[in-house]
């Protein structure tokens, strides 16, 4: 067995920026399939999907990856109470999470379900590596289990005999003849890493609770469990199935390792909730490096999406579907508002009423109003643009970008917005002619063309219909945003 403590000196971290490869895998957690998503996994999703975006315009070759996880014990006791077959039920909630991501305009490279044939095999492969290296062994085990986490609970991560992140729901006494991961000899070296990698875990806050956490010493792992049939079963042991995070985390290297996306070459960006962070920050790179593969570079942790001061969530049913915000306010409008009020780094409280207020303020009145008031005034006098050079990223944008810093992006575009409508007052465009007009307007367009593009991983259409009013002779439609009431 090859040694994993903190023996050799760690290596030195790169500055910050320079992580930041050509090639980069961003993914998001996969959801869990018992039932379909809602807003707060959705935020994860525009999250991913905007940063991907990102990083294509500033020339990176993209991979994005997200998905459902379909096995366990809540899948089959879902599956029954939706009088459906496993297999059948899964199919249907994996379908209707593709619709709430793609309501949203979520563009992934693919949606992998951790019952497709390939994940099934690499998870063997996987399992057989780290066995054949001693790290898994079998033995007695009895604790206290959470049903909704599929995992046993410290006594710290209890409250009154319930689980610390299922508030209400009472935790159940278990005793199994399970496989387990040894998960405690990768303490060195995963306090090591955590050192020398002061980027591996965002935001900050996140990093210094994993630090926290693993200084308290980790423990072995159940990594299978009995009297459960749907799963993949553990190699030359069919009596267990292999349990479901340790299951679901080799999703990323499945699709990674296929497409060519899990190697030195790339930067490997895992975006989740911050319930599922110790499972991403310390079992998961234990796994890699058990099994002698690369480590994910960052692994990004958001805050939740609480509606009246409880988290959304599946088990307290206190739901909002992604489909049901953009019918009633617009897909572009909705993906802004999560990626401007989401939970970034703390929690945040949403409501319709949150909603509406943004939509009016930075949109309505806003963006929309200074795209209206330019490109009336440009129809008005047939102004033709003629400057079409090709628009790029700031070298500001590109680092907010690497610092995963969306919130700012997003506050320096209105600020740009504000700025045009300041322009057009202090001006007076509207009683400009002639030369003074046309100079007047092309800073107008030039500059209302570049905070589209800007925006534009934010609110894909808005800035494709904004090209379009501003290419050659200038369209003023109907406005972009209407203003609700």
């Amino acid at each position: 067995m090859g040694e994993v403590g903190g023996s050799s000196p760690p290596s030195p971290i790169l500055p910050y920026k320079k992580i930041m490869k050509d090639k980069i895998l961003i993914t998001t957690a996969i959801d869990y399939a018992n039932g379909v998503i809602h807003i707060g996994h959705a935020y994860q999703k525009v999250l991913a999907d905007a940063f991907a975006r990102f990083f294509r315009l500033m020339g990176k070759e993209v991979f994005f990856l997200t998905g459902t996880d379909e096995h366990g014990a809540n899948i089959e006791r879902a599956a029954k109470k939706n009088n459906q077959e496993v297999k059948e039920y899964v199919d249907w909630v994996s379908g209707e999470d593709k619709k709430q991501i793609d309501a949203l305009n979520v563009i992934y490279d693919r949606f992998i379900r951790t019952t497709d044939d390939d994940h099934k095999k690499m998870v063997k492969e996987f399992w057989n590596k780290i066995f054949s290296k001693g790290y898994i062994y079998l033995k007695l085990f009895e604790g206290k289990y959470c049903l909704s986490c599929e995992s046993f609970k410290s006594d710290s991560e209890t409250v009154d005999g319930c689980c610390d992140i299922h508030g209400g729901l009472k935790l159940v006494e278990q005793k199994e003849n399970n496989y387990f991961f040894k998960w405690s000899e990768f303490q060195g070296f995963l306090v090591d890493f955590l050192k020398s990698h002061p980027h591996f875990v965002l935001p900050e806050s996140k990093y210094k609770e994993i630090s926290s956490f693993l200084s308290a010493g980790i423990e072995d792992i159940s990594i299978s469990r009995q009297k459960i049939n749907w799963g993949i079963p553990v190699p030359n042991d069919p009596s267990q199935i292999i349990y479901v995070w340790f299951d679901a985390l080799i999703n990323y290297y499945t699709a990674g390792i296929q497409t060519g996306f899990w190697n030195n070459d790339t930067t490997i960006i895992h975006i989740l909730g911050k319930d599922n962070l110790r499972w991403h920050a310390l079992l998961w790179p234990a796994m890699l490096q058990a099994a002698g593969l690369k480590l994910p570079d960052i692994v990004y942790a958001h805050g939740f999406i609480n509606i009246d001061g409880q988290k959304v969530s599946k088990t307290l049913g206190n739901i909002i579907r992604p489909t049901e915000l953009v019918e009633k306010f617009g897909v572009d409008p909705v993906r802004y508002f999560l990626l401007k009020r989401g939970p970034l780094t703390e929690d945040v409280g949403i409501s319709l009423g949150k909603i509406k207020e943004v939509y009016n303020a930075d949109l309505a009145n806003g963006l929309g109003n200074l795209v209206q008031r330019v490109s009336k005034i440009c129809q008005s006098v047939n102004y033709q643009n003629k400057n079409f050079e090709t628009l790029r990223l700031s070298k500001k944008i590109n680092s907010q970008v690497e610092e995963f810093k969306m919130n700012e992006i997003i506050e320096d575009a209105l600020e740009q917005v504000a700025e045009e409508n300041r322009f057009i007052e202090r001006e007076k465009l509207w009683q400009k002619t002639g030369d003074d007009l046309n100079k007047a307007l092309e800073r107008c367009v030039t500059n209302i063309r570049q905070i589209a593009y800007n925006f534009g991983p934010v609110m894909p259409k808005t800035a494709e219909e904004i090209e379009k009013r501003f290419i050659g002779k200038t369209i003023c439609g109907a406005p972009l945003f209407f203003r609700i009431k």
